[in-house]
């Protein structure tokens, strides 16, 4: 009786090592597929904001002229600047690009104003809306509703680059700071999972269109 109780004891033990391995197997697998999902997300958010940015639109010279004290900042400019929230800085770009995405049997095409913006997350990290409106363009407003390109953001970040590739964080094309030029690129860093050990993607855009020209002052 004896040796069948110890039998049975240690039955017991190597059930119970094989069924916590192989919860931690499980836990890992999902772990992994969580990560290969987000990272997949994060690769689709760069591939979308990289294809807005390719078919860019802006007001070239002779045609553009730089607006005046009273006038409207122009349809076709670029804006981008961090902004603070929650302790972090997070970009913000609006421009105007030919890659409309027709939503809701929407069926219009034509020149959308474009913003990549990030609203805080209820459960965890932030994340990555896309608006995409066509002319006329109404002022800007935040919109939970506006399609989401990537959850569990850790950090959203844009340098810009001038045409003698100096490096700034905000850009304005609008304004006399950088003489109404447009950057002739702009680098994107995304990271996204866990806020510890995010997966961080990086990439540099060369803008298919570019606007300078020296100003007398």
């Amino acid at each position: 009786m004896i040796e069948i109780m110890i039998a049975m004891f240690i039955l017991a033990v190597v059930v119970s090592l094989v069924f916590s391995s192989l919860d931690g197997i499980l836990s890992t697998a999902d772990h992994v597929n969580i990560q290969s999902d987000l990272l997949e997300m994060g690769q689709s958010a760069m591939d979308r904001i990289t294809a807005d940015l390719n078919a860019l639109h802006i007001m070239a010279y002779p045609r553009y002229s730089p607006p005046g004290i009273d006038d409207d900042p122009g349809l076709y400019r670029i804006q981008g600047e961090p902004v603070s929230m929650g302790g972090h800085n997070f970009a913000k770009l609006r421009f105007a690009s030919l890659a409309h995405l027709p939503l809701n049997h929407d069926l219009r095409e034509g020149i959308a104003e474009i913003v990549y913006y990030m609203i805080e997350s209820d459960q965890d990290g932030y994340i990555l809306h896309r608006k995409d409106s066509l002319y006329p363009y109404l002022e800007f407003e935040e919109d939970e509703s506006d399609p989401i390109v990537c959850e569990q953001v850790r950090a959203f970040e844009l340098v810009y680059f001038d045409h003698e590739n100096r490096e700034v964080d905000s850009w304005d094309s609008e304004s006399d700071d950088v003489e109404y030029a447009t950057p002739v690129a702009i680098a994107i860093k995304l990271a996204v999972g866990d806020e510890n050990a995010p997966m961080v993607l990086n990439t540099r855009i060369l803008l298919p269109l570019h606007r300078y020209k020296e100003l007398k002052r």
